[in-house]
C-alpha cells in the first residue's frame, strides 16, 4: 500500500493528528526540550525588511479596496525562499527562524489595517496627516495589542486548541513544516499556490473573469433580496480550514442581514437618497452600508462583553499571576516552565499597560485626555480578547477590526460628549488606539498559534512582534502622508471607505445623528442568540461583513463537510483515509491562501508603479461584463473541482492508490 502524506509525516516527525494527546494537545514539530536557533540577528534583519514592504503594500491596498491581506503565509513562503538561497552559500536557517520572520513581517500588515481604517479618517475631517502623532498612536496601540494578548495566550491558543482552529496560523504552520520536510507537502502547497496565483492573475491582473458573482431579486411585494459572493481561492481555503459548522454560523448571520433585514428596510422606505434611483443590488448595498453595519456592531458589542464574561476565570487567573510576578514571587516559576510555555513576564504586561495609559493622557501629540485614555485602554483590553477569539474562528482576513472601531467610537463619543467634547478627531484617535490594538492582537494570536504547532518560544515571538510593531509605527505616518500627497485619501484611486465611515460616525454621534435603533436591534439579537446557546460572534461577523465574504467562506466549509462525509463512508477502522484527507486538504488550502496573498502584493506593486485601469486590472483583456460573469462561474467550478481532486488524489483505498500499488 502506498503511503499517504499523514503516514510519511508520522515517519519523519509525527503526524499532527497522531501526535495529539488526550489532554496536552498536539506535540510541537520542534520538541520543547530541543534547542533550535530562533530569534537571531539574521531572522530579525529579514523580518524587518519584509515588514516595511508588507506595511506599504497593505496600506495602499486597504485604502483602495477596503481590505488588507494577511501577511503571515506569504512572509513564510518568501522567507523560505530567502533562507533556501542563503543555504546555497552555507548560511541557511531553521524552521523557527522562518517563524520569527513571518511573525515580524505580519506585524506590519496588522498595524497597517488599524492605521488606515481609523487614523486616515482625519483627512475626511479636513485635518492633515501628522506623521509624529500617527507614529505615537500606532506604537501605543500596537504594544497594547501584544501585551494584552499575553495573559490570554494559554487559554485561547492551548486550552481552546480544538475549538479555535486559527486558519491562517494553522495553514502557516503547515507551510513551514512542509518546506522544512521537503516531502509531498511541498508539492501540495505548490499546487495550491500555483492554482490560486494563476486564478487571481487572470481575475485581477487581466480581468479575464469576475470573482464576484452576485444578484438581487424580488419576491412578491417585498423587494431587495440580494445574494452573492467574492469567490476567491483564499476565502474558500479559509472556509475549508474552519469547517462547515463555524462557516455556517458566519453565513447564517449574512443571510439574516441580506435576506431578512435589508428587504424589510427597503420595503419600509429606508433606502438612502443617494441610492433611491439605483439598481436593486446597489440599493441593498447602500442599506447595508447605512444601517446593517450598525446592527452588526451592536451584536459584536454584546458578543464581546459575553466573550469576556466567558473568559472571566482565565482573566482573573492571569491578573493573579501578574500580581504575583510583580511582587517577584512568580518570576522563578516562569523560567521553570517548558520552553514552549514561556511568555514575556506578566510584570512587563502590567507595567507596560500602565505606562501606555499614562502616555495616552500625557503625550501632547495624542490629546485624548484622561477620559479618552481610560476608554482606550479598557476598550483595547475588551476588543483584544474579542479579536483574538474571532480570528481563531473566521481567520484574520475576515477579522472585523472596523466593527470594533465603530463600537469604540460609539462608546467614546457618548462618554466624551457628556463632558463637552465636540471635536470628532479626539474620538477618532481614541478609536485608533483600540483598532490598532485589536488588529495587532488578531495577528499576534495567529502567529502564536503557528508557534504553538511548530514548538516556538512564545516569548521570542512576542519580542519579535514588539520589534516589528515599533518599526512599522515609525514608517506608518510617512507612508500615509506619501499616499495622501500622491493620490489624496478619499479620492477615486484610494477612497479609504472605512476611514470615511469612521469620520462620519464620529461626527454623527457627537451631533446626535447615529443609528442607535439599529445598534439596539443588533444588541437584542445577540442576547437572543446567547439564550439559544448559539455562538454570537460568528453570527455578528456574518451580519457585519458583506455577504460577498460570508458566501465563499461557507462554500469552503461545505466543501470540507462534503469531503469529510465522502471519506467517512469509505474509511477503514484505523481512520487512514480521514487522516489523509484532513492533512492534504489543510495543506492545499494553505497553498490557496498563499497564492492569492502574494498575487495581491504583485497587484499592489503594479498599482504603486501606476500600471492599471479604472477597474484595477493592470492588463485587461477587454471582455464584456456578461462574458466575465459566465467565465467566473466556470472558473469557480474548476477551482472547486481541482481543490477536491487534490485532496482525494492517491488517497488510501481509492482507485488511484490501488493503481499505484499494482
Amino acid at each position: 500500500m502506498a503511503h499517504g502524506p499523514s503516514e510519511k509525516r508520522s515517519e519523519a516527525s509525527g503526524s499532527r493528528t497522531a501526535r495529539e494527546g488526550a489532554t496536552d494537545g498536539p506535540s510541537p514539530y520542534v520538541p520543547a526540550g530541543k534547542s533550535v536557533a530562533e530569534l537571531t540577528i539574521k531572522a530579525v534583519a529579514i523580518g524587518l525588511a519584509l515588514n516595511v514592504v508588507m506595511l506599504t503594500a497593505n496600506m495602499y491596498l486597504g485604502m483602495r479596496s477596503g481590505m488588507t491581506i494577511s501577511a503571515s503565509i506569504p512572509a513564510a513562503v518568501i522567507s523560505m525562499g530567502i533562507f533556501y538561497g542563503l543555504r546555497r552559500v552555507g548560511i541557511g536557517g531553521t524552521i523557527l527562524e522562518n517563524n520569527i520572520v513571518q511573525t515580524m513581517t505580519s506585524a506590519g500588515e496588522a498595524l497597517a489595517a488599524g492605521v488606515i481604517f481609523t487614523i486616515a479618517g482625519v483627512t475626511f475631517l479636513d485635518q492633515p496627516i501628522d506623521i509624529v502623532s500617527t507614529a505615537i498612536v500606532a506604537i501605543l496601540g500596537g504594544l497594547l495589542g501584544v501585551l494584552f494578548m499575553i495573559p490570554m495566550r494559554r487559554y485561547l491558543i492551548v486550552d481552546k486548541h480544538e475549538e479555535l482552529p486559527y486558519p491562517e496560523g494553522t495553514a502557516c504552520a503547515d507551510v513551514l513544516e512542509a518546506g522544512s520536510r521537503g516531502d509531498e507537502g511541498v508539492k501540495l502547497i505548490s499546487f495550491g499556490f500555483l492554482v490560486s496565483f494563476v486564478y487571481m492573475w487572470l481575475a485581477s491582473g487581466m480581468a479575464a473573469f469576475r470573482t464576484t458573482i452576485q444578484t438581487a431579486f424580488s419576491a412578491g411585494e417585498t423587494d431587495g433580496f440580494a445574494i452573492g459572493g467574492d469567490f476567491t481561492p483564499a476565502l474558500i481555503g479559509v472556509g475549508y480550514i474552519i469547517g462547515p459548522r463555524i462557516a455556517g454560523y458566519v453565513f447564517g448571520g449574512g443571510l439574516i442581514a441580506w435576506m431578512m433585514l435589508i428587504p424589510l428596510l427597503i420595503t419600509g422606505g429606508f433606502v438612502p437618497e443617494s441610492a433611491a434611483d439605483a439598481t436593486l443590488m446597489a440599493q441593498a448595498e447602500a442599506v447595508w452600508d447605512e444601517y446593517i453595519r450598525y446592527v452588526g456592531a451592536g451584536a459584536m458589542i454584546v458578543g464581546g462583553f459575553y466573550a469576556i464574561l466567558s473568559m472571566r476565570g482565565t482573566i482573573v487567573d492571569a491578573l493573579g499571576t501578574a500580581a504575583a510576578e510583580v511582587r517577584n514571587s512568580g518570576a522563578a516559576a516562569t523560567e521553570d516552565r517548558k520552553r514552549t510555555q514561556r511568555d514575556l513576564p506578566m510584570r512587563v504586561v502590567v507595567v507596560g499597560a500602565v505606562l501606555i495609559a499614562l502616555a495616552l493622557v500625557a503625550v501632547p501629540q495624542v490629546q485624548v485626555g484622561l477620559l479618552g485614555g481610560f476608554i482606550a485602554v479598557i476598550a483595547a483590553f475588551l476588543f483584544v480578547a474579542v479579536s483574538a477569539y474571532l480570528v481563531g474562528v473566521v481567520g484574520s482576513s475576515s477579522n472585523p477590526v472596523s466593527g470594533m472601531a465603530v463600537a469604540t467610537i460609539l462608546i467614546a463619543a457618548l462618554a466624551l460628549r457628556s463632558t463637552g467634547v465636540t471635536d470628532p478627531v479626539v474620538v477618532l484617535v481614541t478609536a485608533s488606539v483600540v483598532a490598532i490594538a485589536a488588529a495587532v492582537a488578531g495577528d499576534t494570536s495567529q502567529d502564536l498559534k503557528t508557534g504553538y504547532l511548530l514548538g516556538a518560544t512564545p516569548r521570542n515571538q512576542q519580542l519579535a512582534q514588539v520589534i516589528g510593531i515599533t518599526l512599522s509605527a515609525l514608517f506608518a505616518g510617512w507612508v500615509l502622508y506619501f499616499f495622501h500627497q500622491a493620490y489624496g485619501i478619499g479620492s477615486e484611486t484610494i477612497p479609504a471607505p472605512q476611514a470615511g465611515m469612521m469620520a462620519l460616525i464620529s461626527e454623527g454621534v457627537l451631533t446626535g445623528t447615529a443609528q442607535w435603533g439599529m445598534i439596539l436591534i443588533g444588541a437584542v439579537f445577540a442576547c437572543v442568540l446567547i439564550l439559544m446557546d448559539v455562538p454570537v460572534l460568528p453570527f455578528a461577523v456574518g451580519i457585519y461583513l458583506p455577504i460577498t465574504l460570508a458566501t465563499p467562506i461557507f462554500l469552503g466549509g461545505l466543501l470540507r463537510g462534503g469531503i469529510d462525509r465522502y471519506v467517512s463512508r469509505r474509511d477503514d477502522e484505523d481512520g487512514t483515509l480521514a487522516d489523509h484527507a484532513t492533512a492534504r486538504g489543510r495543506i492545499v488550502a494553505a497553498g490557496l491562501i498563499t497564492g492569492e496573498a502574494i498575487m495581491g502584493i504583485v497587484i499592489g506593486a503594479l498599482y504603486i508603479t501606476g500600471t492599471g485601469n479604472a477597474d484595477g486590472a493592470p492588463f485587461p483583456l477587454g471582455l464584456g461584463g456578461e462574458t466575465q460573469t459566465i467565465l467566473g462561474g466556470v472558473a469557480l467550478v474548476a477551482l472547486v473541482a481541482l481543490f477536491a481532486a487534490s485532496v482525494l488524489w492517491n488517497a488510501p483505498g481509492t482507485a488511484e492508490a490501488d493503481a499505484v500499488d499494482r
